[in-house]
């Protein structure tokens, strides 16, 4: 019991640090503007259940990430862009711990259950993704938790794991829908029958049916209530949901099989599972699971990078399986296949770690853009990694397999650090004009005849489309230039200079009417 504790303690610090590292650096992009633009509209109309982005009806996404991102704000009465990456981060780090402690029930393995939870927190897309508040995380993760629990249930028969499960799906229904359902859960219930025989879950069959009509059922409150609410706006957002997923960002069916650069530094490893069928019956189940949910998010039309973050959740099992071999079998009984994989991963690490001391000593030397002190434990760091690696003499592969994982943490955090100080405080992306606060403070809406929806996020208030002349006595124009109309009935009493969000200028005119 005390082992298992230290290994939470490891795997949350560690994952602390891999999101922490990062989730202060990037920009908002449009999933995220939306997301905390409806947030801050439920506060602001004091409104949790009908959701609204830019003062418009929205219900193309449910609505429990937004929840969650108003609560943050309610809490910490804070809009800072980091604050509100929060709920997405702990969303995560729940995943991890819920991984390791479920792999220890399932196949009552600790060593299994760590490597399998330590590589999942240092896969490269599974830090970038967990590091943004969007819709993918949450739905993706609850419904792995909802597999996990569900493969708890069929091995114990346990009914707390049965309710687990349900709780877990209707999680994921509120947070996207059935996507993760059909990508995660189902791969997975398709993975278990064809893994285990019938008597392993025939008796089950029908409190699982029963289980998952009961998620969908409460999960289906919202969109019901929505329908019986505003019916045909309702129809016309899943009539053009519909059309989206066959029509926008449409790629082939191969388009997810560059999915190992995404794992980052165990891109070999997982380049190897895949090619690798497991010889023991009872480790299938994680490599069926993979191969099966590849196959359908591959299948459906519209992809995107990020709806490929099932591979990376399921396949840590996978990766995890094969260092659970290394640590436990001696260097000379390793298959030769085996040993050159160490290999090649051992020179992989190498060069990773030459050009990473090249990048830092350029932009410590060079470029002035970290402090000499952090220089130098950046050096110490990736000389005792180097050193580490390349030792032969102990526990060979047991070292190779750690640093894999802690060097992808290290890039993340050396790299994030250049690229703010570099590209953020250089110049080159910081805004450097903030939103006045007259603008902000003022009651006069907002218009413009062309705006980004980021926009909104960033001045902080809602922005009206301009069609037909305001009838308000001052308005604020956001725009390069004022229309000739606009300008027969106001006159111009302030200019504004903006900055949008993509670092581009612009103006914010506060109009009176003549």
């Amino acid at each position: 019991m005390f082992s298992n504790k230290k290994d939470i303690f490891i795997l949350i610090s560690l994952s602390l640090f891999a999101f922490l590292s990062v989730m202060w650096v990037k920009e908002v992009d449009i999933m995220e503007a939306r997301n905390f633009i409806s947030a801050s509209e439920m506060l602001q109309n004091s409104d949790w259940w009908t959701t609204t982005l830019n003062g418009q009806l929205r219900f193309e996404k449910p609505p429990l990430p937004t929840w969650f991102t108003a609560l943050t704000m309610l809490i910490t009465h804070s809009k800072s862009e980091t604050i509100l990456r929060i709920p997405s981060v702990l969303c995560s780090i729940f995943t991890v711990i819920f991984l390791y402690s479920s792999l220890i029930k399932i196949k009552k393995d600790r060593l299994l259950a760590f490597l399998s939870s330590f590589i999942l927190l240092t896969a490269f897309m599974f830090i970038k993704l967990g590091a943004e508040n969007t819709w993918d995380i949450y739905s993706y993760t609850f419904a792995f938790c909802a597999s996990l629990s569900l493969y708890l249930y069929l091995m114990n028969g346990n009914n707390k794991d049965l309710f687990f499960t349900i709780i877990f799906l209707i999680l994921s229904f509120l947070s996207k829908g059935p996507v993760a359902f059909y990508s995660v859960f189902i791969p997975f219930v398709i993975a278990y029958f064809c893994t285990y025989s019938k008597e392993n879950w025939k008796r089950k069959i029908i409190f699982i049916v029963l289980a998952i009509i009961i998620a969908l059922a409460i999960s289906s409150v919202w969109a019901i209530s929505m329908y019986l609410s505003h019916s045909e706006y309702f129809l016309g957002v899943l009539k053009k949901e519909s059309s989206t997923w066959s029509t926008k960002h449409i790629h082939g069916i191969f388009f997810y099989l560059d999915y190992f650069i995404y794992m980052g530094s165990w891109l070999f490893f997982s380049v190897f599972i895949f090619f690798k069928f497991p010889s023991k019956k009872e480790d299938r189940i994680f490599y069926i699971w993979t191969i099966i949910s590849l196959i359908f998010i591959s299948i459906v039309q519209m992809k995107k990078k990020r709806y490929g973050l099932p591979i990376y959740l399921i396949s840590s099992m996978t990766i995890g399986q094969l260092c659970t071999c290394y640590f436990r079998t001696p260097y000379e009984k390793l298959k030769k296949s085996e040993k050159i994989l160490l290999i090649i991963q051992q020179y992989f690490l190498i060069v990773v770690i030459i050009m990473s001391l090249v990048f830092l000593t350029y932009f410590s030397y060079i470029e002035k853009e970290i402090s000499f002190v952090l220089f130098l434990l950046y050096i110490a760091i990736h000389l005792i990694f180097l050193f580490t690696i390349l030792y032969k003499k102990f526990n060979y592969a047991k070292r190779i397999i750690i640093i894999s994982g802690l060097i992808m943490l290290l890039l993340n955090f050396s790299s994030a650090w250049v690229f703010e100080n570099k590209f953020t405080q250089d110049k080159l992306l910081k805004f450097k004009i903030p939103v006045s606060q007259e603008i902000v403070k003022n009651n006069s809406p907002v218009y413009s005849e062309g705006f980004d929806i980021e926009e909104v996020w960033r001045i902080g208030k809602k922005i009206k489309e301009l069609k037909d002349i305001p009838q308000e006595k001052e308005i604020f124009y956001l725009g390069d230039n004022i229309n000739d109309k606009l300008l027969e009935n106001y006159k111009v009493i302030n200019t504004y200079e903006y900055q949008k969000i993509n670092h581009k200028f612009t103006k914010i005119y506060h109009l009176e009417r003549k």
